[in-house]
């Protein structure tokens, strides 16, 4: 192998229905990886099928994400001004949705990036409040990128289905 050096590119575009599948394999790959010793295997058995699916709302909301990375699908993420399950928006406020980095490319900006374009088009679009539901394994990542913690809670993904979480919350300044 020779001794020159590639540098890795990182691009971040908006994401579109067409890239379902390749969002529903990254995030499986990451959630099953992540998540493993967060939470109980019984619980990974049963809620990774309902979270690991690419959502088609958010795919075309033109506010989530896909970051490349040397052409190689690595992360996605967004945000969306109406909450999580459906509700309706409050101005000036808006929910961090569905972030998640391939295993492979962990440590490498990704998250970072997706997140500063985020906080970027949202204050843009008049946001001055992000809030999120953070799994327990994402916290320290959010609290460095300036959210604080508001409460512990649950994401409810069936009524059998529950994951420790925590809200959390930043000021777009």
């Amino acid at each position: 192998m020779g001794s020159a050096m590639k540098t890795a590119s990182l691009e971040i575009r908006q994401a579109t229905p067409a890239d379902e599948q390749a969002l529903s394999t990254l995030i499986l790959a990451s959630y099953s990886t992540l998540y493993r010793g967060w939470y109980s295997d019984g619980t990974l058995a049963a809620a990774l099928p309902q979270m690991s699916k690419a959502n088609p709302q958010l795919l075309a909301s033109r506010t989530y994400y896909v970051a490349e990375l040397s052409g190689e699908v690595a992360g996605c993420g967004g945000w969306t001004a109406t909450l999580p399950d459906g509700g309706a928006a409050v101005p000036g406020i808006a929910h961090i949705r569905h972030f998640a980095t391939h295993p492979d490319h962990l440590r490498r900006g990704v998250a970072r990036a997706l997140m500063e374009r985020c906080f970027a088009d949202a204050r843009a679009a008049g946001v001055s409040l992000l809030k999120c539901m953070s799994s327990l394994p994402a916290e320290k990542f959010y609290a460095a990128l300036g959210f604080r913690t508001v409460e512990p809670t649950e994401f409810t993904l069936t009524s059998d289905i529950r994951l420790a979480a925590v809200a959390m919350e930043r000021e777009l300044g």
